[in-house]
């Protein structure tokens, strides 16, 4: 089923993402993805898991949203790793992302981790997201 409230929201994040002169300055220009190309210099942040469901019993009533951001880095520490989504949790909270057809009732962030792969040189640290949507009447 396709759900435009998904799309905007992804397109309203990457937007913002995209934007951010630091975020750009942390990570580089153009690194933002759903699928990172193969070979892909790291660091790097990808859009992992985006999923919803309806607020209440109706769809078109809203909908609650899942969200999970990884910035993936092979510097010797997880430092570079978590001021990325140090970096990113700034900038979904600091004002509401303006999503095209949808509000966005609320935002929180459910969690934040990292941990070092079992490749053992690439850490991944993740923010995971909680967004509610309602269509514009």
């Amino acid at each position: 089923m396709s759900d435009s409230s998904q799309l905007a929201l992804r397109k309203a994040l990457f937007t913002r993402l995209s934007g951010d002169a630091t975020l750009s300055g942390l990570i580089g220009s153009g690194r933002i993805f759903d699928v990172p190309p193969r070979g892909q210099a790291f660091p790097y942040l990808v859009l992992e898991a985006l999923g919803s469901r309806p607020l209440l019993s109706e769809p078109n009533e809203g909908r609650v949203h899942g969200l999970r951001l990884a910035v993936l880095s092979r510097k010797p520490s997880r430092d570079e790793a978590l001021s990325v989504i140090e970096r990113i949790s700034l900038l979904v909270m600091e004002t509401p992302l303006t999503l095209s057809g949808h509000h966005l009732v609320g935002l929180q962030i459910s969690d934040m981790a990292s941990r070092l792969l079992r490749d053992g040189r690439t850490f991944r640290a993740e923010i995971n997201l909680r967004c509610v949507t309602e269509p514009t009447a």
